[in-house]
């Protein structure tokens, strides 16, 4: 067994041990100075940790998860790097506007990245990345997307 691992368990056993004895005493504590209102000062209190768990699991799960062949709308500009699709050409950096729209091909999750295809950019200069290049973004910089899912287009005989 790994001793690292093992080393671990035993710091968060300690945590939730000392969290146990601190909660326990807080009880002790509110009733022995507050014998009357015990009761509603504990329930008062269990709701609002309660709560604080709930808000803290929504939060967490608030991210969008992004699946192959989604479609992103951006509502803020995002920088990404291209895939070249020559090995002798370098990827450069490039800017996916405002309102724009990006297809995923690929999401690593384990990279932290998401390759996609650029389906429109209005804005036109060096700056900005071409319609039609694949590029690579750091799924940290997507905030604020619209996700639509769309059927993976199957071709038939």
């Amino acid at each position: 067994m790994n001793l690292r691992f093992v080393f671990i368990i035993l710091v968060l056993c300690f945590i939730g041990l000392l969290l146990v004895l601190g909660i326990r005493t807080a009880i002790l504590w509110v009733r022995a100075h507050f014998p009357q209102r015990a009761n509603i000062i504990l329930a008062g209190a269990s709701m609002t940790a309660a709560a604080a768990v709930v808000l803290l699991v929504v939060e967490v799960m608030d991210q969008p998860l992004f699946r192959p062949h989604d479609l992103l709308t951006l509502r803020e500009p995002v920088v990404a790097k291209t895939i070249p699709a020559d090995r002798g050409v370098g990827s450069m950096m490039c800017v996916v506007d405002v309102h724009e729209h990006l297809g995923v091909l690929e999401v690593e999750v384990e990279r932290g990245l998401l390759r996609a295809r650029v389906e429109s950019n209005s804005a036109t200069g060096p700056a900005f990345c071409p319609i039609g290049a694949e590029v690579r973004i750091d799924l940290t910089w997507l905030h604020r997307v619209s996700v639509t899912r769309r059927q993976a287009q199957v071709s038939g005989s």
